[in-house]
């Protein structure tokens, strides 16, 4: 899936940034970038774009005014210098507030997502009926790692990083478990402990106080019990 994208800051050396991080990113295709929010209406409203990067605080028109004349809104992830902005975003359902200056795995944290809170393409037909599934971008060193989400057994909270067990592999990634779980919420995973996230569809035992996935038996705590005991009542 390509997701594209315009970029609109009145800052050059933004705009160069941005540019330089989307291209680290295959699956997003920058269409244009503007220095203003005028020049970029004109484009906004004859050209399909799936997400902007957009800069609040500029000349002519602001950021949140411009999203405002717009119809049919595209996502935005909001980039600003000005944390009292975060809010009036907030306010208008942006994915994202990176507050500048902000580095690639802060800026690939707000790609993830994106990426999540678009629909997941159907095929138009198949012999199985079977759908195209969901996936995250992981960051592993310097590559960036497309990973099927019914590929994850579990996810093991490690400090500012996560390591992913997929059926295959590990991947440590710096990334916050908070925001994973906000990311997964409506998927097939559960937190059952500080430190673990799991694929509910790899369980193969449940006891009091633990799940077996993958022959592995993972804790679970007291605090994420009774809503992981909930979890699996509206799913029997």
């Amino acid at each position: 899936m390509k997701i594209c994208c315009v970029i609109i800051d009145d800052e050059p050396f933004a705009r160069k940034l941005l540019l330089d991080y989307c291209s680290r990113v295959p699956q997003l295709s920058v269409l244009g970038d503007f220095s203003n929010g005028l020049d970029a209406l004109s484009f906004l409203n004859h050209n399909k774009v799936d997400l902007i990067f957009l800069d609040i605080k500029m000349p002519g028109i602001s950021g949140i005014d411009l999203l405002k004349t717009l119809g049919n809104r595209p996502k935005v992830i909001f980039t600003t210098a000005f944390a009292e902005y975060a809010i009036d975003g907030f306010e208008l359902d942006a994915i994202d507030y990176l507050l500048k200056p902000f580095d690639f795995p802060r800026f690939l944290k707000a790609i993830n997502k994106a990426f999540t809170s678009f629909p997941i393409e159907k095929p138009t037909s198949s012999l199985n009926n079977s759908s195209q599934d969901d996936f995250l971008f992981v960051k592993d060193g310097r590559d960036l790692v497309k990973v099927q989400l019914d590929n994850i057994l579990y996810i093991k909270g490690q400090k500012d990083y996560v390591m992913f067990i997929t059926k295959s592999r590990k991947i440590m990634s710096l990334m916050n478990m908070k925001d994973l779980e906000q990311d997964l919420i409506q998927k097939a995973f559960v937190r059952i402990h500080q430190s673990y996230i799991i694929n509910t569809q790899h369980i193969e035992l449940v006891a009091s106080d633990k799940v077996r996935v993958n022959s592995e038996y993972l804790p679970v705590s007291q605090t994420y019990r009774l809503t992981f005991r909930e979890y699996l009542g509206k799913h029997k």
